[in-house]
């Protein structure tokens, strides 16, 4: 079977932009966050640093928002919804991750079918930890909830969450064909076609009579 890779653009500048802040700004408040908590030398440094942090994922949270609501295609979070037809994905996802690779990678478009609610949920924590880190300053207790506390779990799910995004992504750039890492810095999947499949021009059929065809 002959197959043809296509090259589509799939994440527009704006989305990669507000999807790099977010990685950045989390790592950055992820190993702040331990400072303040494991190095009282450098704690009050840190913690500077942490506030920092926090206003740049607090502004690139707004950036996807918006795009979530107002932007196209895979921008909205419409499309982070897995639907009945994507089961098979979402189990053929499970398993590729399972065997390391070595069961077959479905393909997808944009969003991974297994990560889609996943995906919701690590922006809705992210939410939730810019909004207690802000608060708890001033009102360390909001309706019987310790926000300190709270702020520490939510952390803690993220860095589990960032963790297996990092090892899903980089396993299927190595063992799929459809280059996710660089789609994020480029825009652009890459897709396998079947050519057989590819809708072919209909070529014309040409005739030459030979009483036609006269000696100069």
């Amino acid at each position: 079977m002959a197959a043809q890779i296509r090259r589509v653009l799939v994440w527009r500048g704006r989305l990669r932009l507000a999807h790099w802040l977010i990685a950045g700004a989390t790592l950055w408040l992820i190993g702040t966050g331990w400072l303040i908590a494991h190095s009282p030398l450098l704690a009050q440094a840190a913690s500077d640093y942490h506030y920092l942090g926090g206003g740049v994922l607090a502004a690139a949270l707004v950036l996807r928002c918006y795009l979530g609501f107002f932007g196209t295609n895979a921008e909205r979070f419409e499309h982070m919804v897995p639907n009945a037809s994507e089961t098979g994905a979402i189990r053929a996802s499970l398993m590729f991750y399972l065997s390391f690779g070595r069961a077959p990678m479905p393909n997808w478009f944009a969003h991974n079918p297994l990560w889609k609610l996943i995906y919701l949920l690590l922006l809705f924590f992210l939410v939730l930890i810019a909004l207690t880190g802000w608060l708890m300053p001033d009102r360390p207790i909001m309706l019987g909830v310790y926000l300190p506390t709270l702020h520490g779990w939510l952390s803690n799910a993220v860095i589990v969450i960032t963790v297996l995004h990092v090892f899903a992504v980089v396993l299927q750039d190595v063992r799929g064909e459809s280059a996710d890492v660089s789609a994020m810095l480029n825009g652009n999947r890459y897709f396998s076609v079947d050519r057989d499949s590819l809708v072919k021009p209909d070529v014309p059929q040409v005739s030459i009579n030979l009483n036609d065809i006269r000696k100069p």
